[in-house]
Parts: structure tokens; sequence; C-alpha cells
């Protein structure tokens, strides 16, 4: 349920340029989980398909991004998360590892249309040509000094971000594009509750399931 919770970027707009070669918003409320742990003995316990460094993978409603060494994201859909966590807890009970759930630690950015690579590489060292990071594809790398896990998937770019400072980079991001002349959407006219946003934001935290460390960002 996200009843009552408020993302990071709850009180900004979607960002996008006059020709449609740029949007960018945030994807609020995905379920997060961070993973960690013998990828052969994870995958034999669970069935996930725990992918190689630098890429993506699925398993129903679960997709997987590798973060590090012996290291993955668990993303699902807003809700579901202490199911899958739960369910993941009993088939590692007799397998090391560690689960943390950090879905109100992060939040996404999603970056989509043919000015999202260039637009980004203006932030990051990473070669993000679609010959160098292709569908597919996730990277942990620094955006101007914010550390991140970025993905490619067929729908553009996302960006797995801290809250504490999605805000930050998320202006950075707008600055990079204004070339493009990239700018946050006009607000909705007076009455339209369609769009209308929440203001504030809800305390950091985690929930943790399994071992007793947590993963360092």
């Amino acid at each position: 349920m996200t009843t009552g919770r408020r993302s990071p970027l709850g009180h900004r707009r979607a960002a996008a340029t006059p020709g449609g070669a740029l949007r960018v918003s945030e994807t609020p409320f995905t379920g997060k989980l961070i993973l960690q742990g013998d990828a052969a003995a994870l995958r034999k316990a669970t069935g996930l398909p725990l992918p190689e460094a630098g890429r993506i993978a699925a398993a129903g409603r679960v997709e997987i991004l590798w973060r590090g060494p012996e290291e993955w994201f668990l993303l699902c859909p807003p809700g579901e998360e202490t199911a899958l966590a739960d369910a993941l807890r009993r088939k590692l009970d007799a397998t090391s590892h560690q689960l943390v759930d950090v879905s109100d630690q992060y939040t996404a950015i999603a970056l989509s249309g043919s000015a999202a690579g260039d637009v980004l590489s203006r932030l990051t060292t990473l070669d993000l040509h679609e010959r160098e990071f292709p569908d597919g594809s996730a990277a942990g790398s620094l955006f101007g000094r914010i550390e991140a896990v970025l993905a490619r998937t067929g729908s553009g770019l996302r960006l797995l971000v801290r809250r504490s400072v999605a805000e930050y980079l998320y202006d950075l991001i707008i600055d990079a594009g204004k070339g493009y002349g990239l700018a946050e959407e006009a607000a909705p006219p007076p009455g339209d509750l369609s769009q209308k946003a929440g203001t504030g934001r809800r305390a950091d935290g985690s929930r943790q399931h399994g071992a007793n460390a947590t993963p360092s960002a």
C-alpha cells in the first residue's frame, strides 16, 4: 500500500523538452530489496536468474539489477516488497545471505527519449552510447557527485538514487538538459486534481530481513 507515503520528488513535476526528445520523471514507490551473497548459492536456493556483472534479468514481476560483486537490486511493483521479502527469506533460511528492504530509502528517476543518453552522459564518465551500454545493462557510477545505479531497458534509462539526494540529482539532470530546452512541465489548471502532488518527505528508514548488516550505498 502507498497510502500516506510521500515520494522524495512528489512535489516536483515531470520535465520535458518542447520537441519530445527527452522526458524526465520520478517513478515512485517501486518495491526495492537489496540481496547479497554467493551468486551460485542464491540462485540455487531462490531460483532467481541473478544476472552477471553489468546486466539486468527478470523473473515474473521481479526485475533484478546487478549492483556490485555478489549484490543485486530486486525491484517489484509497489506494495509487493514485503511479500517478496518474506518468500525469499523462507527460501534462504539455510543459505548465508543479507536481504534488506530499501523501498523507502531509494527512488527512481526515469529518462526517456532520443536525447536521454546524451544529456545524462554530461553528468557521468560512463559511455552511454547504445553500443557500449545496450538494452539490459546496469552500472553504478557517479552522476555529478551523486552515486546511483543506472539501468537501460526498452523504455529508456532509469536511475536508482537515495531519497536524500534525489532532488539534487533531478536538478542536475534538468540543468544538463537546458540546451535541449528541458524544463519542468507547467502546473495543472486550478481545480485539476489529476496531477496534484503532495509535499513533504517521509522519514528515511529501512526494513531488514535476514542478516543484521545493512549494505553500503
